[in-house]
Protein backbone atom coordinates (compact mmCIF):
# COMPACT_ATOMS: atom_id res chain seq x y z
CA UNK A 1 0.00 0.00 0.00
CA UNK A 2 2.70 2.62 1.23
CA UNK A 3 4.67 1.74 -1.94
CA UNK A 4 1.51 2.43 -4.38
CA UNK A 5 1.20 5.60 -2.31
CA UNK A 6 4.79 6.52 -3.15
CA UNK A 7 4.64 5.33 -6.95
CA UNK A 8 1.87 7.91 -7.12
CA UNK A 9 3.30 10.65 -5.62
CA UNK A 10 6.14 10.00 -7.83
CA UNK A 11 3.81 10.02 -11.05
CA UNK A 12 2.44 13.17 -9.68
CA UNK A 13 5.46 14.96 -9.28
CA UNK A 14 7.20 14.20 -12.96
CA UNK A 15 4.17 15.04 -14.74
CA UNK A 16 4.15 18.14 -12.76
CA UNK A 17 7.49 18.84 -13.55
CA UNK A 18 6.71 18.03 -16.94
CA UNK A 19 3.96 20.48 -17.42
CA UNK A 20 5.99 23.05 -16.06
CA UNK A 21 8.88 22.13 -18.49
CA UNK A 22 6.31 22.39 -21.16
CA UNK A 23 4.88 25.77 -19.73
CA UNK A 24 8.51 27.16 -19.71
CA UNK A 25 9.32 25.93 -22.91
CA UNK A 26 5.77 27.52 -24.27
CA UNK A 27 6.79 30.54 -22.34
CA UNK A 28 10.47 30.71 -24.51
CA UNK A 29 8.23 30.23 -27.62
CA UNK A 30 6.39 33.00 -27.06
CA UNK A 31 9.50 35.65 -25.73
CA UNK A 32 11.04 34.34 -29.36
CA UNK A 33 7.71 35.08 -31.19
CA UNK A 34 7.75 38.45 -29.38
CA UNK A 35 11.34 38.87 -30.58
CA UNK A 36 10.61 38.46 -34.04
CA UNK A 37 7.77 40.83 -34.17
CA UNK A 38 9.82 43.48 -32.61
CA UNK A 39 12.84 42.95 -34.83
CA UNK A 40 9.93 43.12 -37.60
CA UNK A 41 9.28 46.78 -36.29
CA UNK A 42 12.51 47.94 -36.64
CA UNK A 43 13.02 46.93 -39.79
CA UNK A 44 12.83 49.58 -42.42
CA UNK A 45 10.14 49.46 -44.67
CA UNK A 46 11.20 49.40 -48.18
CA UNK A 47 12.61 52.42 -49.72
CA UNK A 48 11.05 53.42 -53.28
CA UNK A 49 12.90 52.53 -56.05
CA UNK A 50 14.71 54.97 -59.12
CA UNK A 51 12.75 57.73 -60.25
CA UNK A 52 13.10 60.12 -63.57
CA UNK A 53 12.23 63.89 -63.42
CA UNK A 54 11.83 65.98 -66.40
CA UNK A 55 12.23 69.86 -66.55
CA UNK A 56 11.25 72.15 -69.49
CA UNK A 57 11.85 75.29 -69.79
CA UNK A 58 8.80 76.14 -71.19
CA UNK A 59 7.40 74.79 -67.69
CA UNK A 60 6.31 77.77 -65.08
CA UNK A 61 7.13 80.80 -68.00
CA UNK A 62 7.87 83.96 -66.11
CA UNK A 63 6.43 85.29 -69.81
CA UNK A 64 3.59 83.84 -70.89
CA UNK A 65 4.21 82.26 -74.45
CA UNK A 66 7.73 82.72 -74.04
CA UNK A 67 10.43 80.06 -72.53
CA UNK A 68 12.24 80.73 -69.95
CA UNK A 69 15.49 80.41 -71.71
CA UNK A 70 17.61 83.45 -73.58
CA UNK A 71 21.54 84.83 -73.95
CA UNK A 72 22.77 88.05 -71.84
CA UNK A 73 25.60 90.20 -73.20
CA UNK A 74 27.77 92.96 -71.94
CA UNK A 75 27.50 94.92 -75.66
CA UNK A 76 24.63 93.14 -77.29
CA UNK A 77 21.44 93.99 -76.54
CA UNK A 78 18.59 92.01 -76.44
CA UNK A 79 14.46 92.12 -75.87
CA UNK A 80 12.60 89.90 -73.38
CA UNK A 81 10.43 88.05 -75.79
CA UNK A 82 13.78 86.62 -77.97
CA UNK A 83 14.03 82.88 -76.32
CA UNK A 84 17.37 82.13 -78.77
CA UNK A 85 20.11 81.23 -76.89
CA UNK A 86 22.90 81.24 -79.08
CA UNK A 87 26.20 81.04 -77.47
CA UNK A 88 29.71 82.21 -78.59
CA UNK A 89 30.71 85.38 -80.21
CA UNK A 90 28.47 87.40 -82.51
CA UNK A 91 30.62 90.30 -84.93
CA UNK A 92 32.68 90.83 -82.01
CA UNK A 93 30.05 90.75 -79.65
CA UNK A 94 30.50 87.45 -77.15
CA UNK A 95 26.72 85.71 -75.62
CA UNK A 96 26.47 83.79 -72.81
CA UNK A 97 23.17 81.68 -72.58
CA UNK A 98 21.15 80.87 -69.88
CA UNK A 99 18.28 77.98 -68.68
CA UNK A 100 15.98 78.45 -66.13
CA UNK A 101 13.69 75.05 -64.72
CA UNK A 102 10.85 75.14 -62.57
CA UNK A 103 11.62 72.35 -59.88
CA UNK A 104 8.92 72.74 -57.65
CA UNK A 105 7.97 69.12 -58.57
CA UNK A 106 11.57 67.24 -57.54
CA UNK A 107 10.45 65.18 -54.63
CA UNK A 108 13.69 64.21 -52.89
CA UNK A 109 11.79 62.67 -49.63
CA UNK A 110 13.96 59.49 -49.43
CA UNK A 111 15.92 60.01 -52.68
CA UNK A 112 19.25 61.25 -53.92
CA UNK A 113 20.13 62.81 -57.14
CA UNK A 114 22.31 60.41 -59.05
CA UNK A 115 22.16 62.39 -62.50
CA UNK A 116 21.21 65.31 -64.09
CA UNK A 117 21.50 65.59 -68.31
CA UNK A 118 20.70 68.78 -70.12
CA UNK A 119 19.03 68.21 -73.48
CA UNK A 120 19.29 71.14 -75.72
CA UNK A 121 18.30 70.94 -79.61
CA UNK A 122 21.50 71.81 -81.76
CA UNK A 123 20.19 74.09 -83.96
CA UNK A 124 22.89 75.98 -86.12
CA UNK A 125 26.91 76.31 -85.93
CA UNK A 126 29.15 78.63 -87.20
CA UNK A 127 33.00 77.43 -85.70
CA UNK A 128 35.84 75.27 -86.06
CA UNK A 129 35.81 71.49 -86.10
CA UNK A 130 34.69 71.60 -82.65
CA UNK A 131 33.87 73.86 -80.42
CA UNK A 132 33.81 73.67 -76.37
CA UNK A 133 30.48 74.57 -74.05
CA UNK A 134 30.75 74.81 -70.35
CA UNK A 135 28.07 75.90 -68.20
CA UNK A 136 28.34 76.98 -64.94
CA UNK A 137 25.88 77.76 -61.92
CA UNK A 138 23.99 81.30 -61.58
CA UNK A 139 23.16 83.04 -58.84
CA UNK A 140 21.08 85.50 -60.80
CA UNK A 141 17.53 85.48 -59.48
CA UNK A 142 15.22 83.77 -61.74
CA UNK A 143 12.95 86.41 -62.39
CA UNK A 144 15.41 88.98 -63.35
CA UNK A 145 17.34 86.25 -65.58
CA UNK A 146 14.07 86.05 -67.51
CA UNK A 147 13.81 89.77 -68.08
CA UNK A 148 16.99 89.82 -70.55
CA UNK A 149 16.06 92.92 -71.82
CA UNK A 150 19.11 95.52 -72.90
CA UNK A 151 22.41 94.41 -71.69
CA UNK A 152 24.45 93.43 -68.49
CA UNK A 153 28.07 93.44 -67.61
CA UNK A 154 26.98 91.74 -64.42
CA UNK A 155 24.70 89.19 -65.41
CA UNK A 156 26.84 88.22 -68.27
CA UNK A 157 29.68 87.43 -66.11
CA UNK A 158 27.76 85.25 -63.76
CA UNK A 159 26.50 82.91 -66.96
CA UNK A 160 30.14 82.24 -67.31
CA UNK A 161 31.76 82.25 -63.55
CA UNK A 162 31.45 80.58 -60.80
CA UNK A 163 31.03 76.72 -59.94
CA UNK A 164 31.27 74.93 -63.27
CA UNK A 165 28.53 71.76 -64.06
CA UNK A 166 31.02 70.48 -66.82
CA UNK A 167 33.08 71.10 -69.80
CA UNK A 168 32.12 69.77 -73.26
CA UNK A 169 32.57 69.01 -76.64
CA UNK A 170 30.02 70.22 -80.01
CA UNK A 171 30.98 68.85 -83.43
CA UNK A 172 30.25 70.80 -86.40
CA UNK A 173 29.10 68.04 -87.84
CA UNK A 174 25.43 67.42 -86.97
CA UNK A 175 21.58 68.45 -88.22
CA UNK A 176 20.52 71.35 -86.84
CA UNK A 177 17.16 69.52 -85.25
CA UNK A 178 19.44 67.10 -83.45
CA UNK A 179 19.46 66.78 -79.88
CA UNK A 180 22.45 67.04 -77.68
CA UNK A 181 22.86 65.81 -74.08
CA UNK A 182 25.63 66.91 -71.50
CA UNK A 183 25.82 65.20 -68.41
CA UNK A 184 26.35 67.67 -65.71
CA UNK A 185 28.81 67.08 -62.83
CA UNK A 186 28.30 66.23 -59.07
CA UNK A 187 28.74 69.68 -58.32
CA UNK A 188 25.68 70.43 -60.38
CA UNK A 189 23.80 67.32 -58.61
CA UNK A 190 24.42 68.72 -55.27
CA UNK A 191 23.10 72.46 -56.25
CA UNK A 192 19.79 70.56 -58.26
CA UNK A 193 18.75 68.93 -54.88
CA UNK A 194 19.42 72.11 -53.24
CA UNK A 195 17.47 73.99 -55.40
CA UNK A 196 14.03 71.20 -55.09
CA UNK A 197 11.14 73.17 -54.67
CA UNK A 198 12.46 76.42 -56.42
CA UNK A 199 14.10 77.39 -59.80
CA UNK A 200 16.94 76.53 -61.02
CA UNK A 201 19.21 78.00 -63.79
CA UNK A 202 22.50 77.29 -65.76
CA UNK A 203 24.47 79.19 -67.87
CA UNK A 204 26.01 78.94 -71.02
CA UNK A 205 29.52 80.04 -72.38
CA UNK A 206 31.68 79.00 -75.28
CA UNK A 207 35.39 78.43 -74.35
CA UNK A 208 36.56 78.51 -77.70
CA UNK A 209 34.95 80.92 -79.81
CA UNK A 210 36.59 83.96 -81.72
CA UNK A 211 35.16 86.46 -83.49
CA UNK A 212 31.60 85.45 -85.60
CA UNK A 213 32.51 81.35 -83.84
CA UNK A 214 28.78 80.29 -82.15
CA UNK A 215 26.83 78.09 -81.59
CA UNK A 216 22.63 77.63 -80.88
CA UNK A 217 21.90 79.85 -83.35
CA UNK A 218 18.48 80.78 -84.61
CA UNK A 219 16.93 78.36 -81.60
CA UNK A 220 14.64 80.97 -80.64
CA UNK A 221 11.74 78.85 -82.78
CA UNK A 222 10.55 75.29 -81.11
CA UNK A 223 12.63 72.39 -79.90
CA UNK A 224 13.52 70.83 -77.11
CA UNK A 225 15.39 72.62 -73.74
CA UNK A 226 15.11 70.10 -70.27
CA UNK A 227 16.89 68.96 -67.53
CA UNK A 228 16.39 65.29 -66.63
CA UNK A 229 17.17 64.51 -63.26
CA UNK A 230 17.23 60.91 -61.93
CA UNK A 231 17.40 59.84 -58.43
CA UNK A 232 17.70 56.89 -56.23
CA UNK A 233 16.75 55.69 -52.85
CA UNK A 234 18.63 56.67 -49.66
CA UNK A 235 18.65 53.91 -46.86
CA UNK A 236 16.73 55.61 -43.95
CA UNK A 237 18.61 56.02 -40.40
CA UNK A 238 16.25 54.16 -37.83
CA UNK A 239 14.63 56.44 -35.21
CA UNK A 240 15.51 56.51 -31.75
CA UNK A 241 12.49 54.25 -30.56
CA UNK A 242 12.97 52.10 -33.04
CA UNK A 243 16.97 51.63 -31.66
CA UNK A 244 15.50 51.36 -28.11
CA UNK A 245 13.11 48.78 -29.06
CA UNK A 246 15.24 47.03 -30.83
CA UNK A 247 17.48 46.65 -27.56
CA UNK A 248 14.75 45.31 -25.84
CA UNK A 249 14.14 42.95 -27.87
CA UNK A 250 17.83 41.39 -27.43
CA UNK A 251 17.37 41.51 -24.04
CA UNK A 252 14.93 39.45 -23.74
CA UNK A 253 16.36 37.12 -26.37
CA UNK A 254 19.52 37.09 -23.93
CA UNK A 255 17.25 36.40 -21.22
CA UNK A 256 15.16 33.51 -22.67
CA UNK A 257 18.41 31.97 -24.00
CA UNK A 258 19.69 32.02 -20.47
CA UNK A 259 16.49 30.06 -19.36
CA UNK A 260 16.46 28.01 -21.85
CA UNK A 261 19.68 26.49 -21.46
CA UNK A 262 19.38 26.48 -17.26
Amino acid sequence: MRTTKRFTRFTRANVQRSETFRFSRARISFFQRAIYVALALVALAPPAGAAVFTFNTSDSQFDAGIDNQGFWSATLANADNNTSYQTGNSAGSITRSFFTFDLSGLNLSGQQVTAATLELRRYGYSGDASETVQFFDVSTAAATLNNNTGTSATIFNDLGTGTSYGAFSISSSGLTTDLLSFGLNASALANVAAAAGSFFSIGGTCDTCSTSQNFFQASSGTGIQRLVVQTAAVAAVPEPGSVALLGIALAIFGITRRRATA
